[in-house]
């Protein structure tokens, strides 16, 4: 087990993984802040604050795992921003199917959605590394 945890790939995957973590939580409080903000404060529509507040964080996400997470520090920002896009569009989607289906499933809707997010972080982190922001 020592030497498995030696490894310098699952050494890289581990300290990957928790910046992806604390990067998606940064994400989640800007989010979840901002909505707020927006709403209480400024009297903005719900619905235009929630789009507002999400690209505020999903910037934030990106810029974060891109220097953070995986330090991919090479020029090539739009092409990794039009990856991060489809990767997070995607996920987005799936999460609220899986989220419809747990809910359909009898599942309690706050289990629900977390049981969506932590499926939908398990994509996001691996194309993530190997798609948005791999080595090239």
């Amino acid at each position: 087990m020592r030497r498995l945890l030696a490894h310098p790939t699952v050494r890289k995957h581990a300290s990957q993984g928790w910046k992806f973590i604390i990067t998606g939580g940064v994400g989640a409080t800007i989010d979840l802040s901002t909505l707020t903000l927006f709403v209480e404060l400024f009297s903005l529509d719900e619905r235009l604050a929630a789009l507002l507040s999400t690209l505020l964080a999903v910037t934030i996400v990106f810029l974060g795992n891109k220097y953070f997470t995986f330090k991919a520090k090479s020029g090539k920002t739009a092409k990794q921003g039009m990856r991060f896009a489809m990767v997070y569009g995607t996920s987005a989607f799936f999460n609220i199917v899986l989220t419809w289906l747990f809910l359909h499933l009898g599942v309690f809707y706050i289990f629900s959605k977390i049981l969506a997010i932590g499926i939908g972080a398990f994509w996001n982190y691996a194309f993530s590394h190997a798609f948005v922001f791999r080595h090239e």
